[in-house]
């Protein structure tokens, strides 16, 4: 297949309905001088199994209706699926009638490069879809993303966080948001997106972010999927995450105000179903308000390790509840023990377990003792205690309670800090 032209792409445009057929064909016409367009009055279903008329194209418009069944099983979706399988077919974007979040959700994880509804789609909207699927047609050589090699329509990339086999993370400038954004990209490969883990994870997070939309979460500006690798920009956090400020002891204001706002963070996350488990101060963004945010919902770096009796366990060992390191059932209550450890470790410097390995710290977490803080932190041991309770029946209950609890600590070590300040 030859090279496509950004000037005069080739366009498929696939629509039961004549007459936004015919506006989809204007628009593509007067778009781009040049281009190459073909319209024809069927549904994405209906043509699905002439694979080979769609690798003469550029992109795909394609119109479908969700009215009547828009679910991962309908058979629009399923066209679509048998088609993204195949890493040599274009974008296509889904121009729909009726559908939800929900549907939205599942074409995007049926390897839809955007899903735009036909009673809110414009010109600019259509050409500028069209722009980012040529954009992001040029594959990579073997699939994989060169640092400094990612390309994204709308987004001047900046630097590289971290990359790996199957990721990567960078901050860009986004022309739309007019200021800097990270970008998560993960590797699409070859075969269908429907079928690998992996984009399941990451559809995970953008879902869990979208629905919670709340500052106790970053931020999400952008989702796409391209021929090779799918993207999520969010939120960009000048002040890093509370790891790179956690090389010491805090000062106990400081400490218990951040505690504060994580269980704030942690009360609307879980009000919303959702249970972190992988609470670390590397997922806790710092915002230059005071305020924090939590990230990296499904697509954890930590590693899965199986316990002695086969069972596979998901987390970060130093910040693991007992009952996670057992692969027992979580809750809520495996957060707050978490939070635990993070409070321990900003009062102290230290984290309270460790150990040689992994089995070792998980080992002291179900096991040791919970250490005593010094003399002059000795205010503090009661709410340590109640988070870092082995039995999950024996510890804080929910965010909502404990937040009654920090606050009058925190008034407390606030005042001790005034008082301080006013007689150096």
């Amino acid at each position: 297949m030859s090279e496509p032209s950004n000037n005069a792409p080739r366009i498929l445009i696939l629509e039961a309905d004549r007459k936004i057929g015919a506006r989809l064909l204007r628009f593509a016409i007067k778009g781009w001088k040049g281009s190459s367009v073909q319209s024809i009055a069927a549904s994405l279903e209906n043509v699905a199994l002439d694979s080979d008329r769609f690798r003469s194209f550029d992109v795909v418009l394609a119109g479908c209706d969700f009215r009547r069944d828009g679910s991962a099983q309908s058979p629009a979706l399923k066209a679509l699926r048998a088609l993204t399988a195949d890493p040599d077919m274009p974008p296509i974007i889904l121009l729909t009638e009726s559908g939800s979040e929900y549907s939205a959700a599942q074409a995007i994880k049926a390897g839809a490069f955007d899903y735009l509804p036909k009673k809110l789609f414009s010109r600019e909207q259509v050409v500028a879809a069209v722009n980012r699927a040529l954009a992001a047609r040029t594959p990579f050589a073997g699939g994989d993303i060169p640092q400094g090699a990612l390309r994204l329509f709308g987004y001047d990339i900046r630097r590289c966080l971290s990359s790996n086999e199957n990721s990567s993370i960078h901050t860009a400038y986004s022309a739309e948001q007019g200021k800097e954004v990270v970008i998560k990209t993960l590797n699409r490969g070859r075969g269908s997106l429907s079928r690998d883990a992996r984009f399941d994870r990451f559809i995970d997070e953008f879902k869990i972010l979208h629905d919670i939309d709340d500052p106790a979460v970053a931020e999400i500006y952008d989702f796409r999927v391209t021929s090779r690798y799918c993207y999520i920009a969010m939120e960009y956090f000048e002040k890093g995450h509370l790891g790179g400020v956690l090389r010491d002891a805090l000062p106990p204001a400081e400490a218990l105000h951040i505690a504060m706002e994580i269980a704030h963070a942690l009360s609307i996350i879980h009000m919303a179903g959702v249970v972190h488990r992988d609470l670390k101060p590397g997922n806790i963004m710092l915002r230059n308000d005071g305020s924090v945010a939590l990230i990296d919902f499904g697509i954890s770096k930590s590693a899965a390790m199986p316990t002695s009796d086969g069972r596979i366990i998901s987390g970060t060992p130093y910040y693991m509840s007992p009952e996670q390191a057992d692969g027992k059932p979580t809750d809520e209550r495996t957060d707050l023990y978490a939070l635990g450890v993070i409070v321990f470790q900003m009062l102290t410097g230290a984290k309270p377990f460790s150990g040689d390995d992994a089995a070792e710290i998980l080992k002291n977490q179900r096991e040791a003792p919970i250490p005593t803080l010094p003399e002059t932190l000795k205010r503090y041991q009661s709410l340590v205690e109640r988070l870092l309770a082995k039995d999950p029946a024996e510890r804080i209950p929910n965010a909502r309670e404990l937040l009654g609890l920090i606050e009058p600590l925190l008034l407390a070590a606030q005042a001790d800090y005034a008082l301080s300040a006013s007689s150096a």
